[in-house]
């Protein structure tokens, strides 16, 4: 019998360009990679082709506006200023699985209600959805 592996989000590590301390403010982060795959009804029957891949970042965290090497702030400048130049992405897993992947930047959001943490979330595009995975 084998044992049970249990990865939690704690045992992920993230990375951003920059070196935006984006762990810290983290609470939530997961990759998606789907494929675009097209079915075509044949005299055999069925046969499918992929015909394109893509990807997206979801990344929700605490909103750290002001803070040194904001990632916030640092989105939002990557926005105003290279709206189509890629962010690399590097996400880790404590078994030793890594993701990287390009991201395109996106606006966060800026506020909040009442007495609750300031919060943003992101869905990045991943660029071409190429992800490069390497297990261990």
């Amino acid at each position: 019998m084998m044992a049970t592996t249990v990865i939690t989000g704690r045992d992920i590590s993230l990375s951003f360009t920059g070196g935006t301390d984006i762990e810290a403010q983290a609470t939530n982060a997961v990759l998606t990679k789907e494929f675009d795959r097209q079915t075509y009804q044949t005299l055999d029957g069925e046969a499918y082709k992929v015909v394109n891949s893509t990807g997206s970042f979801q990344l929700d965290m605490l909103a750290d506006w002001g803070k040194a090497s904001s990632v916030c702030e640092a989105l939002w400048t990557a926005c105003d200023t290279s709206p189509n130049s890629e962010i690399s992405i590097t996400l880790t897993a404590a078994s030793g699985a890594q993701f990287v992947f390009p991201v395109l930047p996106v606006y966060p959001t800026a506020g909040g209600s009442g007495v609750d943490a300031q919060t943003v979330s992101f869905t990045f595009p991943v660029a071409r959805g190429e992800v490069t995975e390497t297990f261990s």
